[in-house]
């Protein structure tokens, strides 16, 4: 009976060990490091994409006064709200939103220590 259960649990990690699961399934998880990453990852993605935009801007146009990293950082946050209310409503992971949410904010502070200490 025992050695029945040790060969269950040796296929079981074999199969962690080899990807048993894909990627997309682990990310399907609740779980709020899942949260926590892709609450940073989204918005390093989408800041980006918009400072290379900018870079490539400012270099036909010369130097943007108007834009700067405060605000580049600010629209990098936003998608981080449609994907909490997805994942809060639509996929009822707590968890995974509470990672979110908490990435978000952490975003947020850095926003307000360049925005009024820097």
């Amino acid at each position: 009976m025992e050695d029945n259960k040790r060969i269950e649990n040796a296929e079981e990690t074999t199969q962690s060990l080899k990807g048993g699961s894909s990627f997309r399934e682990k990310l399907r998880r609740d779980n709020s490091w899942i949260g926590l990453l892709i609450g940073l990852g989204c918005p390093a993605v989408i800041f980006g994409i918009l400072s290379g935009l900018l870079a490539i801007i400012e270099n036909y146009t010369g130097k943007i006064d108007v834009i700067n990293i405060q605000k580049i950082i600010l629209l990098s946050i936003i998608p981080n709200l449609f994907i909490l209310r997805y994942t809060l409503v639509k996929l009822k992971h707590d968890l995974t939103g509470r990672g979110i949410m908490g990435a978000t904010l952490v975003i947020a502070f850095i926003f307000i220590i360049l925005e009024f200490w820097a």
